[in-house]
């Protein structure tokens, strides 16, 4: 033995840095499932349904999604650091509330994947 002690986990530090670093991926994955724990508290029939509402209206119109949901994301993007927390918990409050919105959103964002991978030429 060299005098290393064994690591038992990660600072606050790291914590601190890793979560500054993917910001966006621990808000979403922090949304989808405070998102499908309340889903649970408020019905999942209507989830459920509205994630394929949206499903499919991401496959008919997939360039209005796509440019709407640009906008959405640079609106966000320009905000100052302040804003931008204050969009995410107002968005985190509305997963509590309206988690139906989360999935219609997530399907909408899946047809419009969906039909841009169709339509793209194959390697």
């Amino acid at each position: 033995m060299d005098g290393d002690k064994e690591r038992e986990g990660y600072t606050v530090k790291e914590i601190q840095s890793l979560t500054m670093r993917y910001k966006f991926e621990v808000f979403y994955c922090l949304l989808f499932v405070i998102a499908s724990l309340f889903s649970l508290l408020w019905g999942v029939r209507i989830s459920v349904f509205l994630a394929g509402l949206g499903g499919i209206l991401g496959v008919l119109l997939p360039l209005h999604v796509e440019r709407v949901l640009r906008k959405m994301s640079a609106f966000v993007l320009k905000q100052e650091a302040v804003t931008q927390l204050v969009i995410g918990i107002v968005s985190l409050v509305l997963a509590v509330f309206l988690p139906f919105l989360v999935f219609l959103l997530l399907g909408i964002n899946g047809g419009m994947a969906m039909a841009h991978r169709y339509r793209e030429p194959r390697a």
